[in-house]
């Protein structure tokens, strides 16, 4: 099991590598060619249909995989026919929708019918499936080759603004592909398609995933439809900013998270009264890991930020300075609040503790945009976003509280956090801006980690020390 575990941990990281790479690559050569309007439009666009297509999956990369895992050779066909069923009907439901609403309302109708694939995609996906049995690496080198190639079209075809509609279809035909492609190897873990007897396909499973709906329709409100609302009212120029700004922290977000996906199921699978000491300690060592890499990786970005913009994005992207510097702080909140949220309560099956988080901060989102979008464009759709997250990791907090020890947490962590913050402040007065663009990048970085550390030392924080003897603790939980 250790192996297994191990091993799906490594690909993970090299798909994380990948995703990190991959906008490294093409963001600044799509804010040249396509500049702030066509960006802005696809923002928009995408903002819609994403929240559409992660509605599909009723929750099922949490509750699928959590089910998938807790299978035995027994139910493991039938849980993955009424599981997948579900998710079949609701994709058909939402694409007729999806359509109607495309006939009648939405603006830049070909943009919106070239997502069609997109959607399709998002309502035959199984990868939660190949995770809940252990099967990370399939996902993993699947998503891989998909990037690539989609990576490739994009340099060969889009050459102008003109070329907007490229990129859609480039994008949502591999996410199309990406999904088929499951379908086909699904041989090889045992599940035959045309032997899953549909005819004896129940809706019980109808009620937990509609129920995990509910948060996932929650997040979305302020993770994509946030996006809508800021190009609604304050135009797509200003919608290429806010989204544009939280590209990189977005990118970190998805390495940092990711790593819930790998471990959730190992979790689910602890959760009993005979294996709650190594679930608490694998909880522990996460939550650790966690903060310290995502202060690590926020404190890069927002001490990089004002040489970065115009060296990434072009000088067109420039007023998005204070965008992204204060977005990057969505980083720490999003990615140790999922540890709170994705490996504990989800493992537990606290569903209710996993939901409440979203609904809140969808609300406030809902309100707060509706308010400060119109008078502050971007900046104001910034500031929503972080405060929206910073509620939501402070609620999936002191919601888990009857199940950890806050207090024990907060006395391990808040040297860690007074560090950052001390660091933000030095460099706020003493930094590198003014040198090379490449010199001042690395001074700047290697300076403010230098501080971080030398500042979490003076403070007695032994942080990293402390990760060190846990991990090697931990291991036994595998």
């Amino acid at each position: 099991m250790l192996k297994r575990i191990d091993a799906n941990l490594i690909y993970n990281a090299m798909y994380q590598l990948l995703l990190i790479l991959v906008p490294i690559l093409t963001t600044p050569f799509l804010a040249r060619t396509l500049g702030p309007a066509s960006l802005g439009t696809y923002g928009y666009v995408a903002a819609i249909v994403a929240f559409l297509g992660n509605f599909m999956l009723l929750g099922l990369n949490q509750f699928g995989v959590r089910t998938i895992a807790k299978s035995n050779k027994n139910n493991l066909v039938s849980n993955f026919r009424d599981l997948w069923g579900t998710q079949i009907i609701a994709g058909v439901v939402l694409l007729s929708l999806y359509l109607l609403f495309v006939a009648i309302f939405a603006p830049y109708k070909i943009f919106f019918l070239l997502e069609i694939p997109f959607l399709i995609g998002y309502g035959t996906d199984i990868s939660w499936l190949y995770i809940g049995v252990g099967k990370v690496k399939r996902v993993v080198i699947r998503n891989s080759i998909i990037k690539l190639i989609s990576v490739i079209f994009i340099f060969v075809l889009i050459r102008n603004q003109h070329d907007l509609w490229k990129y859609f279809l480039i994008n949502s035909l591999g996410i199309l592909f990406a999904n088929m492609i499951f379908l086909v190897d699904i041989n090889r873990i045992g599940i035959q398609i045309k032997k899953l007897h549909w005819r004896k396909y129940s809706f019980r499973f109808l009620s937990s995933l509609l129920f995990l709906a509910v948060p996932l329709v929650a997040s979305q409100l302020y993770t994509n439809i946030d996006s809508a609302l800021v190009g609604t009212f304050a135009g797509t120029h200003q919608l290429a900013f806010y989204d544009q700004s939280q590209k990189i922290a977005r990118v970190v977000l998805a390495a940092l998270t990711s790593t819930s996906t790998v471990i959730m199921p190992k979790m689910a699978g602890l959760d009993g009264n005979k294996n709650q000491d190594r679930l608490y300690k694998l909880f522990r060592l996460s939550l650790d890991l966690t903060l310290v890499i995502s202060l690590t990786f926020a404190l890069l970005m927002m001490v990089n930020t004002y040489n970065f913009i115009p060296f990434f994005f072009g000088n067109s992207f420039n007023p998005m300075r204070l965008n992204m510097y204060w977005v990057s702080l969505i980083v720490v909140f999003i990615s140790y609040g999922s540890v709170f949220s994705l490996q504990l309560a989800l493992a537990k099956g606290l569903y209710q503790i996993y939901m409440i988080p979203y609904v809140v901060g969808a609300i406030y989102s809902l309100i707060a945009n509706t308010i400060f979008d119109n008078k502050y464009g971007s900046i104001g759709g910034t500031w929503v976003i972080v405060t929206t997250e910073l509620l939501v990791c402070f609620l999936r907090v002191y919601m888990i509280r009857g199940y950890v020890n806050l207090r024990e947490i907060f006395n391990r962590h808040y040297k860690t956090v007074l560090a950052f913050v001390a660091t933000l402040i030095i460099f706020n007065f003493f930094n590198f801006n003014n040198f090379n663009l490449y010199l001042s990048f690395v001074l700047n970085s290697i300076s403010a980690i230098a501080c971080f550390v030398c500042l979490m030392f003076l403070m007695r924080d032994h942080s990293i020390v402390r990760l060190l003897r846990l991990f090697k603790s931990t291991k036994e939980v595998f």
